[in-house]
């Protein structure tokens, strides 16, 4: 039995749409996987079928979930229980940004510790991957020189900047990966949020609601382009 139940989308779209163009072997490996940017091993109980029906397999699969947006999962960071199904919110911060082929939207209140926390997210842009950061006015400000070292490319920087009769400050933390996945959490993206406070997030796929998030930063008039 095949089960990738485990799989995430975008690891389904990525292995059918490689195998399709002939930039995958088959049968399988975890090397292989892993130059596609793919590091689900469940993928390789394809093995048990041929090609062709592999390719069937897993264009059924990508067809069913777009049309049945899988469950919410329940992201944490801090001490888990025994039976927890939570995942680990470092890992899925890099997973999302490891499987990004288009854009990414990043928004936060504040970030340290860049040299782990998102150079994922240098590679991704290196690979060809839009990505937009949206933070509040001081850690926008700060962002290129204190908390990107890894130097260019870099991604395009947004402040929030309210206006006269506005008294707020951005204090939102998502991420939003090729209009489809959407990581929502109450961790900032420091050592702290990421590996050591108690914080609670979800990770959704919902075209839907991943659009939504994208044109709700990108088309308000609150956030000014610093770079």
């Amino acid at each position: 039995m095949v089960d990738l139940t485990a799989v995430s989308t975008s690891e389904l779209q990525t292995v059918a749409k490689a195998l399709r163009a002939d930039r995958l072997r088959f049968p399988l490996t975890s090397l292989g996987l892993r130059a596609m940017g793919v590091e689900s091993e469940a993928l390789l109980a394809l093995n048990s079928l041929d090609r062709t029906a592999a390719m069937s397999l897993l264009d059924a699969l990508c067809l069913e979930r777009a049309r049945t947006p899988r469950a919410p999962q329940l992201v944490w960071t801090g001490p888990d229980g025994r039976a927890s199904a939570a995942r680990d919110t470092a890992v899925v911060l890099a997973t999302l940004f490891q499987q990004a082929r288009e854009r990414v939207l990043v928004v936060g209140f504040t970030f340290d510790h860049a040299d782990q926390v998102l150079r994922p997210l240098w590679d991704a842009i290196r690979r060809g991957v839009t990505a937009r950061v949206f933070a509040d006015s001081g850690a926008a400000e700060l962002f290129s020189t204190r908390n990107w070292p890894f130097g260019p490319p870099f991604p395009e920087v947004f402040a929030f900047e309210a206006t006269a009769g506005v008294f707020a400050s951005m204090h939102a933390k998502c991420v939003v990966v090729d209009g489809r996945h959407t990581l929502i959490t109450s961790a900032n993206f420091t050592d702290r949020g990421q590996t050591r406070n108690i914080e609670v997030g979800a990770l959704i796929d919902d075209v839907a609601l991943a659009e939504s998030i994208e044109s709700q930063f990108q088309e308000t008039s609150h956030f000014r382009r610093l770079r």
